[in-house]
């Protein structure tokens, strides 16, 4: 009921206050799911025409850098094939550049800045609209998935850095209970208080539960470690962090519900969403155009690859064929659950999370948490590789851990890395999280 009432009498009037258009463009994006791929693609191509045109007419870095391959007005580019011969952006050249990539039109843009897994600050800016259709997105898939606009939803989430005054406190309280939701902070969250959580979530009831993963996976082994009794949602999204089999399972098994995962990044916020019906993540094309790259930056489908992505709609700071750092990998065969938005069939961690050999050997990261689940006395772990000969295995052990788990494990790992790697296990009482509160399995720092 209060879904109804937020969406059709509460935000129209909070809407005209605030002069946003959020339910406009969410009834436009929700309409779009009625449309055929062929449909999707022309509106998708129409739309980065305009971007385009206004890239070239009020940025300067973008006509400077796009000049050097040939590229010098809109009528270069005739296709996605000539769009995906424009040279690909950084981090690093945002950076460096940054006043270049500001549109001269736009002068009111939203500031956002991310620390991101790989820990280097990153700073990037959206206009209002462009923002305002970023939470359209978000609010499709979440709505698809039971946790749409209104419905009472707990997140055990990241809470903001620093300690808020009384007036910041009360108006995140007022601004969370306006939209029906309750905000748990998982940071917070260990070993010792874990029941304190079981307890806010059996006392709140949520329709929806969203969550990280990790923090979610760690509450979910102490309910089915400890027969703990917990209210069972209607549905679970996950997002922020890679979702992996096992973890599904332990979570589904205490919760006795669906898990849903959901993939996005701090520069575009939700890039997809799995649909009910066959778990496939379905990517916004509506919103993006997201591509792979090969290591030797040639696009690529049904193979994992360097993410890519365009902003539609981000005209104060347009961000054109940007490298997030992530890893998919897209495919070209439509669901079977009717939703005609693309499909990514899997995400494949951070680009940094492979393992390299001094060789030139390759170890996905996907292995380890594989591998490493088998062994039950290990609670967490991380692999950490500062040297291109030796990688650093951290383990949470518990009193199930023995040496033969030690040698195993070695084992397993030497059948891809040939016996190049010095691996270094150390058993220790902690894992710090990033920055942004997310766990990483694996970190590459060569």
């Amino acid at each position: 009921m209060y879904a109804f009432i937020l969406r059709h009498l509460l935000m129209p009037v909070y809407e005209k206050i605030k002069g946003k258009n959020l339910l406009l463009h969410l009834k436009n994006y929700e309409s779009n799911l009625a449309l055929s791929k062929e449909q999707l693609a022309e509106q998708q191509w129409q739309a980065l025409q305009i971007l385009l045109k206004h890239c070239f007419e009020h940025t300067q870095f973008y006509p400077k850098v796009w000049a050097k391959v040939g590229i010098h007005n809109t009528d270069d580019i005739k296709s996605l094939a000539d769009f995906a011969k424009l040279p690909v952006v950084t981090k690093t050249d945002i950076t460096e550049h940054y006043q270049e990539f500001l549109a001269d039109n736009f002068s009111n843009n939203i500031k956002k800045s991310t620390g991101g897994s790989t820990g280097q600050p990153f700073s990037f800016e959206l206009n209002t609209d462009s923002n305002t259709r970023r939470e359209a997105i978000m609010w499709r898939g979440y709505g698809w998935l039971g946790a749409g606009l209104g419905q009472k939803t707990l997140y055990l989430w990241g809470a903001d850095v620093g300690e808020p005054t009384l007036f910041k406190t009360i108006k995140t309280n007022l601004y969370h209970k306006f939209y029906n939701r309750k905000m748990l902070n998982s940071f917070a969250m260990n070993k010792n208080n874990m029941i304190e959580y079981v307890k806010e979530i059996r006392t709140y009831k949520p329709k929806a539960l969203v969550s990280y993963v990790n923090p979610l996976y760690e509450l979910a082994c102490y309910i089915n470690k400890n027969n703990t009794p917990v209210f069972s949602p209607d549905t679970i999204l996950t997002g922020a962090e890679p979702l992996h089999d096992f973890q599904r399972t332990e979570i589904e098994k205490a919760f006795n519900c669906n898990v849903y995962d959901t993939f996005g990044c701090r520069e575009f916020m939700l890039m997809s969403a799995e649909c009910t019906e066959y778990k496939k993540l379905h990517t916004n094309s509506d919103h993006l155009v997201i591509e792979t790259l090969s290591e030797q930056g040639e696009s690529v489908t049904e193979q994992s690859g360097d993410l890519v992505i365009t902003d539609l709609y981000n005209f104060g700071m347009p961000l054109i064929r940007y490298v997030n750092g992530d890893r998919a990998t897209l495919i070209n065969e439509p669901c079977r659950c009717g939703n005609p938005l693309p499909l990514m069939s899997s995400v494949d961690g951070r680009k940094l999370d492979i393992i390299k050999t001094p060789s030139g050997k390759t170890i996905p990261g996907e292995l380890f948490p594989h591998l490493f689940k088998e062994f039950k006395g290990i609670s967490r772990f991380q692999v950490k590789q500062s040297k291109i000969d030796e990688v650093h295995i951290f383990i949470i052990a518990n009193e199930k851990f023995s040496k033969e788990d030690q040698i195993s494990i070695t084992a397993e790992i030497n059948k891809y890395a040939a016996n190049e790697l010095n691996l270094k296990f150390e058993l220790v009482e902690d894992i710090p999280l990033t920055v942004s509160g997310k766990h990483r399995v694996t970190i590459c720092e060569v």
